[in-house]
């Protein structure tokens, strides 16, 4: 963290700083991650998930923000659409070859299969909807429709994880996840597992803010196309706490534990992370609408009929993995070259 604050006020070239600043994440997301996890632990099963999925994408969520203040806005709309291909592709895809390798062919809990080609195909709809509808002309009526939505979103979301409280009988999702952390969290207590989490919260804030100047200078710089910034690389920067949890798990012959991260998580940037955007964007006085052009919408379509295909025999293995990550470098050397 010392040299990345050294390099970004004495004006390093932009891509160290922001290789720099990504680094410093990965530490403080693991430490984030390490706490939640404890809180989870304490907090009972049913709200296991519900943690989890939360603080998962506080990275994401914080990125997100101050790239709308810096008037980042096209690219926080492709690392929306790109954190669930890369939830579905990259993480889950990586999860079950690295778990098909090393134990064979891996047997999935169709209720945790079912539930997440659920969030998954919710996730698709509340993109997709917004945007057939849209009319070009109407960029006002666009955005006051797009208002209307986010409030809708944060409703459905806090409404199901009332539900999730409320219906305990049959969460299976939250049970495995819960289990999973018994065995894996920390022993801390709750004083340090707060303290830490406050403090890799606001190092998490500071080191995003830096991340998050560099992304302009290293665009123009090195030529990359802010697709690829957005669809490949700063959902990868944002997620590395559910990367790590999820492959982890998937080693350790956990694979259902990374399926319903993959899901849970991606419905949280449906319902909770791009409403949230657009709320803070009217604070910002920015316009950021849910409206997507046709080009993500099918790449993000496709995506998730290829994780059904996967998965909806509720079985898989390392080659079933290899070709969603194969469709992921697909995706990822299209944004870059096209």
């Amino acid at each position: 963290m010392p040299i990345s604050v050294i390099a970004y006020h004495n004006h390093f070239p932009a891509i160290i700083t922001f290789a720099l600043a990504s680094a410093v994440l990965v530490p403080l997301a693991h430490f984030l991650g390490e706490a939640t996890e404890v809180l989870s632990e304490k907090t009972g099963e049913h709200f296991s998930g519900i943690i989890n999925a939360t603080f998962g994408n506080a990275a994401e969520l914080v990125i997100a923000i101050l790239a709308i203040k810096s008037g980042l806005i096209d690219i926080v709309k492709y690392s929306l659409i790109g954190s669930v291909i890369g939830n579905i592709l990259l993480i889950l895809g990586l999860s079950i070859f690295v778990g098909g390798i090393k134990f064979g062919e891996l047997k999935l809990s169709p209720k945790i299969t079912g539930p997440t080609i659920i969030h998954l195909s919710m996730a698709a709809m509340c993109f997709a909807v917004p945007s057939v509808f849209a009319k070009e002309d109407s960029l006002l009526l666009i955005n006051k429709y797009s208002v209307s939505i986010a409030v809708v979103l944060l409703i459905v979301y806090f409404v199901g994880m009332l539900y999730a409280i409320i219906h305990r009988e049959d969460k299976e999702a939250s049970r495995v996840i819960h289990e999973a952390i018994e065995a894996t969290a920390p022993r801390w207590s709750m004083a340090k597992s707060l303290a830490i989490l406050v403090l890799a919260t606001g190092g998490l804030v500071y080191m995003s803010e830096i991340l998050v100047h560099q992304i302009e200078p290293l665009v123009e710089s090195a030529h990359i196309p802010p697709a690829f910034m957005g669809l490949i690389i700063l959902p990868l920067v944002g997620n590395v706490a559910e990367h790590s949890v999820a492959i982890s798990s998937a080693m350790k012959n956990k694979i259902n534990l990374s399926l319903a991260i993959a899901g849970e998580s991606s419905a949280q940037i449906a319902l909770f992370v791009s409403p949230i955007c657009v709320l803070i964007a009217g604070a910002f006085g920015e316009n950021f609408n849910l409206i997507f052009n046709k080009i993500e919408l099918i790449t993000l379509g496709m995506s998730v009929g290829g994780t059904w295909l996967v998965v909806h025999d509720n079985k898989s293995n390392w080659l079933e993995g290899f070709l969603l990550l194969a469709f992921y470098l697909i995706i990822s050397i299209t944004a870059y070259f096209l």
